[in-house]
């Protein structure tokens, strides 16, 4: 398959749940939504395993130098979307739920588009997915397409575990959740919600409340939701929440408190399975390296 940036940040999205992008408002000469000091720090041991969103651009980029070549041969054409490379690693910007009060006061929960992934990426690929022929859709989607091919060029011979890796991932952010400092800064964030007027247990729980998502349900349903509008959806009782939820995150130190339990047990992981993450970081810098050897020898440098 042709790698996309809304199947790139796993982690990112799985805690964001049901938080659909919201609509575009600008380009990539102006970054909508510059990340906070909190959010640039957010940094896991992990991800030093794996690839950021810069590197799978590489890989994107790589793949579809790849695609255009076997299409090509095969008489379509394929563009290139030129991905940026020098983006900044905020794959966890979104791990601890809404901590950022710019974004809870303009959008809640939702994700704004451009937030995670670059806007104009995105709409290029849409724009170059609905303009695709039926044939060209099967040359390149198909069972034995051009995607499917340029990906098998560019894998490692030694590939990784990656079930491994969610599996650990996703547990680590659960037991940070039972490390004792971390529950008595949720007890105190608890609290602080509650003082405000709301009763939620975590962040998680006010971010999945079922009522800021059931309009996006239908209209995701709705053959009328096609056109984007520039404002938010998010009501202004989700806004409200949301604003306390990172308001009482900031007096609490909750993320901070949390994102260190976490640091701790990732790193008693890696130690505890030398080997696996030995053999994750070889797979990932190889096929890192095959990417940037095919990028070499094209223009895409």
């Amino acid at each position: 398959m042709i790698l996309r940036s809304g199947r790139i940040l796993v982690v990112a999205l799985l805690v964001a749940g049901c938080a659909a992008p919201e609509s575009p408002r600008s380009s990539r000469d102006v970054e909508p939504f510059p990340p906070t000091a909190e959010v640039e720090n957010l940094r896991l041991p992990f991800d030093a395993y794996t690839l950021s969103l810069a590197g799978l651009y590489i890989m994107a980029n790589a793949q579809d130098v790849l695609t255009q070549e076997c299409m090509a041969a095969r008489g379509h054409d394929w563009e290139i979307i030129e991905r940026p490379t020098d983006l900044k690693d905020l794959r966890n910007r979104r791990r601890y739920g809404v901590i950022e009060m710019s974004i809870a006061e303009r959008f809640g929960f939702h994700v704004p588009a451009g937030l995670l992934t670059p806007l104009d990426v995105e709409q290029r690929y849409d724009r170059r997915d609905n303009a695709l022929s039926e044939s060209q859709q099967s040359a390149v989607f198909g069972a034995d397409g051009c995607g499917r091919e340029a990906a098998t060029r560019l894998r490692p011979e030694k590939s990784a575990d990656l079930d491994l890796l969610r599996k650990l991932d996703r547990a680590s952010l659960d037991e940070s959740q039972r490390e004792q400092r971390v529950v008595v800064a949720m007890d105190a964030w608890r609290d602080c919600v509650r003082n405000l007027g709301f009763d939620y247990q975590d962040p998680f729980a006010a971010m999945s409340d079922p009522r800021w998502w059931a309009d996006d349900a239908a209209a995701a349903s709705s053959e009328e939701a096609t056109a984007s509008s520039e404002e938010s959806t998010a009501s202004s009782e989700e806004r409200a929440v949301a604003v306390a939820v990172v308001r009482c995150e900031e007096q609490t130190d909750l993320v901070e408190v949390w994102h260190a339990a976490e640091v701790k047990i990732q790193e008693e992981e890696i130690r505890r399975h030398p080997d696996y993450f030995q053999d994750l970081r070889a797979a990932t810098e190889a096929e890192l390296a095959a990417a940037e050897a095919v990028l070499a020898s094209s223009k895409l440098r």
